[in-house]
């Protein structure tokens, strides 16, 4: 059975899992779209095949890739996080590896299923699943902090990689992430990350008091309950728009700085500011989700993800992508918090990797089907303006639907 110590250990041990939860989210950015978007296009150059194609291969991977989620979410709540991080550690290794072996555009499909299911799928969900197993009323800033790992990522690997790819090409580049995936995140998984405080005698929210004076009993709905709730689908929506929305302009985030007049070096930095003002909107939000509930709160993060998607298709200069990156940046960051929280402060910790883990399915599905439009926007009208205006209409319809639906109640 695992232990965390037969000793009072000098620190609550909530904090070592809030801390491997955030290192987990971080080493998640080798198959985001953040980090896949600097590959882009020297695998596109380098295989001879068009963006549009790598755009399919890229949607396709990422179905099949995120499909196995509902799964990881069971095993989750049948066998604990920390076995199920182990594994998900080595094959994202794996698949970075696969990844510096491809040769063509079917293997190129694989090998983004492979990472993008290890990453998405896989080590996202259980660094989300371990923080919201050990708090509870706290539950809104911790899960925000905890995603501070990917906003952090962010910052750090698109340039991370970029050197990389300089100096080693960009297959040595993936086999030194699937080297430091194998010495960081491998360990840690292995050694830190533990199933719910209760079953070692400790408390959930790292003994914390709670944030508020008033304290309700915890939910406990099944997977069956929960997709039967309005809410749970209105969460869903605003993960497929925010991931859809937002992985297509990440992935095309050099071509569409290409076209606003912004040189190479200067689109990277917005990428920084990207990440930076994320990391602020994410704990932002996480504050407020500790004080209002998740629905609350969607409208939010839609208005900001439909300025992001405006901005571009009505203006170009420096002013207008900074407010790009700006407002893109606060809509991740928010609905980054939502999703990490949402589900568990209304579903509650019994079921919660399966639940989860079909949330994942529809977020993730809009990652991969969100840069299929701007692809065809691109062939038939030769910009991404028509995808853009669409984009900007569904996020003003999601955040108004967010008025509508009700708080869930146990049957």
């Amino acid at each position: 059975m695992e232990k965390v110590s037969s000793r009072s250990p000098p620190i609550h041990y909530g904090w070592i899992i809030l801390a491997a939860g955030t290192f987990g989210s971080f080493m998640t950015l080798p198959g985001q779209t953040a980090g896949v978007s600097v590959f882009f296009d020297p695998i596109t150059a380098d295989l001879h095949i068009s963006r549009t194609a790598a755009s399919i291969a890229y949607a396709l991977g990422t179905l099949a890739g995120i499909l196995p989620a509902p799964t990881i979410g069971r095993w989750i709540d049948r066998n604990g996080p920390r076995m199920t991080a182990t594994i998900i550690a080595v094959c994202l290794a794996a698949a970075c590896v696969f990844m510096a072996t491809v040769q063509s555009a079917l293997m190129l499909l694989l090998g983004f299923a492979l990472l993008r299911g290890a990453a998405i799928g896989g080590l996202s969900l259980v660094s989300q699943q371990v923080v919201n197993l050990w708090f509870v009323r706290r539950r809104g800033i911790a899960a925000a902090a905890a995603s501070l790992g990917l906003a952090a990522g962010s910052f750090v690997f698109p340039k991370l990689i970029d050197s990389l790819i300089t100096h080693y090409g960009w297959r040595g580049a993936y086999l030194i992430l699937a080297g430091l995936v194998a010495v960081t995140i491998l360990p840690v998984a292995a050694l830190l990350f533990r199933d719910r405080p209760e079953k070692y005698g400790l408390s959930t929210d790292a003994g914390l008091p709670p944030s508020t004076k008033e304290v309700t009993e915890e939910p406990s709905f099944t997977r069956a309950q929960a997709l039967r709730t309005g809410v749970f689908w209105l969460m869903c929506a605003a993960g497929f728009l925010t991931n859809a929305i937002g992985t297509a302009l990440l992935l095309n985030h050099f071509s569409i700085m290409r076209t606003a007049g912004i040189a190479h070096a200067t689109a990277l930095l917005l990428l920084s500011l990207l990440a930076a003002v994320q990391a602020a909107s994410t704990l932002g939000t996480g504050y407020l989700l500790d004080r209002y509930e998740p629905r609350r709160l969607v409208p939010l993060a839609m208005l900001m993800l439909a300025l992001a998607s405006a901005l571009p298709a009505f203006g170009s200069g420096i002013v207008v992508s900074i407010l790009y990156a700006i407002c893109l940046g606060g809509a991740y960051g928010s609905q980054q918090a939502i999703g990490a929280a949402g589900n568990a402060q209304y579903f509650g910790r019994d079921h919660l990797g399966a639940i989860k883990g079909t949330s994942f399915v529809f977020g993730v599905a809009g990652a991969a089907v969100g840069p299929l439009p701007f692809a065809a926007s691109v062939e038939t009208i030769g910009s991404y303006s028509a995808a853009l205006i669409a984009c900007c209409m569904l996020c003003v319809a999601c955040g108004t639907a967010a008025f509508v639906v009700k708080r869930p109640r146990p049957d």
